[in-house]
């Protein structure tokens, strides 16, 4: 019984409801230190990188982040896709929220943002999932990865685009192009243009 009530505190937590604020203090107070642990790292992970920016939109939040990856080949090339990463109180028990902000055809990033990927998994099946071991960096490449080699058209959250794409790969991949050009900021398209319907 008292495990099963811990759980559900738990979950209420995770979801950002907390009745407890002296512990709710000192979870934040522990994220934000293991933040900052990991902040200089990251900076200097992602100064120069080509394909991949980090910035805090607020310099005293930094468990508020934003992350751009704008592919150097395949598919999405020529795409810049935005993503705010949150990261709960909870962490480093929990995986950070993360949200795709461009509008894109992917098999594993619906319409809406939200993103299948093994690492975002707090109860995950395979060995892939969130551990308290694992960090902001595992996240950002894994995210960075779904634009190459981390594509699975098996384990789809957009199972229209992963269909498209087994049964008329061309036709996938005309789409995906379109939405580079009708969302992705900074595109001739401007993230505007008109839809050409599939």
């Amino acid at each position: 019984m008292f495990i099963s009530i811990k759980m559900l505190n738990l979950q209420k937590r995770i979801n950002g409801v907390d009745e407890n604020k002296e512990y709710l203090g000192q979870r934040i107070s522990i994220r934000d230190k293991l933040l900052s642990q990991e902040v200089g790292e990251l900076e200097k992970m992602f100064k120069n990188h080509s394909s991949c920016k980090l910035s805090f939109p607020n310099a005293n939040s930094l468990h508020e982040m934003e992350f751009v990856v704008t592919p150097t080949e395949g598919m999405y090339h020529g795409g810049r896709f935005k993503f705010t990463i949150s990261v709960p109180p909870e962490y480093n028990n929990v995986p950070p929220l993360v949200k795709c902000l461009t509008r894109i055809w992917h098999p594993n990033i619906n319409e809406d943002g939200s993103i299948c990927l093994s690492i975002l998994r707090q109860n995950s099946l395979d060995d892939f999932g969130w551990l308290p071991t694992r960090r902001i960096r595992d996240v950002l490449m894994g995210l960075s990865a779904l634009f190459g080699d981390l594509i699975d058209f098996d384990d789809a959250l957009n199972a229209e685009a992963a269909k498209q794409y087994k049964a008329e790969p061309e036709k996938f991949k005309r789409k995906v192009t379109d939405y580079i050009y009708q969302f992705c900021e900074g595109n001739s398209g401007g993230g505007r243009g008109r839809y050409y319907g599939y």
